[in-house]
C-alpha cells in the first residue's frame, strides 16, 4: 500500500472524494473536543481565537464530515512553535505561505478516519470564514443556496477537489462581502502590550482601592474587606501564593495569582479592575501568559478555579484556557462553578 506522500494528485483525490452527508449533531461535539485538545496542548499566551468554520459549523445544510477549525495567532513569527506541537497532535501540514499555513488529521492509506480535521492557522484579523459563516447561520435561504451549489458541484467533480472549491468562490466571495458590511469588525481584535509583574505595596493600595467599586467587586469570589487586611496578606506571601500585576503598556490594570498552593496543586484568581479594557481579550492572554509563567516557576500539576455562575467574562476566560467545568455549588445563596487544569497536558 502505498503511503500518502507516494500518491499522486489524482489518487489522492480518488482515495479522498467529494461525498456531502445530511447535517450530524456530532460534528459540533467533535469540534469542542479538538478544541479542549488544542487549548490544552498550544501556548495559549500566542492563540487569539480557535473557532469553528466551514459548512460543519453552520447547524443546518450537508456538507463533507470534515470540521474546519481556524487557529488566529500573535505574533505570526511563532507558527513554527505551533506546527511542532500541532505535528505532535497528528497534523500534517498540506500546504504554506508567507501568511497561512493548513494542516490536515485523520487522511489515511486506507481512506478517512472517522474524525477528519482541517486547521487553518492563520495571522491575527485574517478571518473572513466568521464572517461567512455567521451570515450563513444568520440566514437561511443563502445557506440552502449554498448547499444547492455545493451539491452540483461535488456531483460534477467528486474526484476533483480544486475543480470543487473553485466552483464555490464566487458565491463565497460574494456573500463575504455583504458579511462584512453587515457585520463591521465584529471580529477584529487590537493587538495589546501586555505584561506582568512583581507586585509592590503600592500596587496592594492601588489594587484594594479599585475594587471597592461595586461592579468590580461583584464578580469577585473573594477579596479582603480592608486596606490593612490587603497589606497584611501582601506581608504574610509565603511559597503557599504565586502573585503578578497585569499591565497594558505601562498602565497598571490588576492582578492575577495563585493561592492554596498545597503539594501540585493551586486556585486561580484574576481581576481587572479597569474596566476599560473589560470584553478585549485582555483576561483571556493574562491568564494564559500567568499559566505559562507558573509551568516555569512553580511545581504545579493542576490548577483550579472558582467563580459566580453569572460571571459570564470569568468564564470564557477560562474555557478559551482549558478550564474545564468540574462541579456546581451554591456559595452565599449563589450558583458557583469549580473549574480545573492539568498543567502537565501543556506541550
Amino acid at each position: 500500500m502505498k503511503a500518502l506522500e507516494d500518491m499522486t494528485l489524482e489518487e489522492l483525490w480518488h482515495l479522498f472524494p467529494i461525498a456531502l452527508q445530511p447535517y450530524q449533531k456530532v460534528w459540533l461535539t467533535w469540534y469542542e473536543q479538538e478544541k479542549s485538545l488544542l487549548t490544552q496542548c498550544l501556548p495559549m499566551e500566542h492563540v487569539v481565537c480557535i473557532a469553528h468554520i466551514g459548512s460543519t459549523s453552520f447547524g443546518s445544510i450537508q456538507a463533507k464530515a470534515i470540521i474546519d477549525i481556524l487557529v488566529e495567532i500573535a505574533p505570526w513569527e511563532k507558527r513554527m512553535e505551533i506546527a511542532a506541537i500541532l505535528k505532535k497532535l497528528g497534523y500534517l501540514c498540506m500546504s504554506e505561505d508567507a501568511s497561512r499555513i493548513s494542516f490536515n488529521k485523520g487522511y489515511t492509506p486506507e481512506g478517512f478516519a472517522e474524525k477528519v480535521f482541517h486547521l487553518h492557522l492563520r495571522q491575527r484579523n485574517d478571518h473572513d470564514e466568521l464572517y461567512f459563516r455567521d451570515y450563513m447561520k444568520e440566514y437561511e435561504e443563502h445557506a440552502q443556496a449554498y448547499e444547492q451549489l455545493k451539491m452540483k458541484l461535488a456531483l460534477a467533480y467528486p474526484y476533483h477537489r480544486d475543480a470543487y472549491t473553485e466552483g464555490k468562490t464566487a458565491f463565497v466571495k460574494h456573500i463575504t462581502a455583504i458579511a462584512r458590511t453587515a457585520y463591521g469588525n465584529r471580529y477584529e481584535t487590537k493587538a495589546y502590550a501586555i505584561s506582568l509583574h512583581e507586585q509592590t505595596k503600592e500596587h496592594v493600595r492601588i489594587f484594594f482601592t479599585r475594587t471597592q467599586e461595586q461592579e468590580v467587586r461583584k464578580h469577585m469570589y473573594q477579596l479582603p474587606t480592608s486596606l490593612q487586611e490587603a497589606l497584611d496578606i501582601y506581608d504574610a506571601q509565603d511559597s503557599q501564593t504565586y502573585r503578578k500585576t497585569i499591565f497594558i503598556a505601562n498602565e497598571y490594570i490588576g492582578d492575577i495569582w495563585c493561592h492554596n498552593m498545597a503539594d501540585d496543586k493551586a486556585v486561580l484568581s484574576c481581576c481587572i479592575f479597569a474596566k476599560a479594557y473589560w470584553g478585549k481579550g485582555i483576561g483571556k492572554h493574562a491568564v494564559a501568559m500567568f499559566l505559562a509563567d507558573c509551568k516555569k516557576h512553580c511545581t504545579l500539576s493542576f490548577i483550579s478555579a472558582y467563580l459566580y455562575a453569572d460571571n459570564l467574562g470569568s468564564m470564557q476566560i477560562l474555557e478559551f484556557n482549558g478550564f474545564l467545568r468540574k462541579q456546581t455549588f451554591i456559595k452565599d445563596g449563589k450558583p458557583c462553578y469549580y473549574y480545573e487544569k492539568a498543567l502537565h497536558d501543556m506541550v
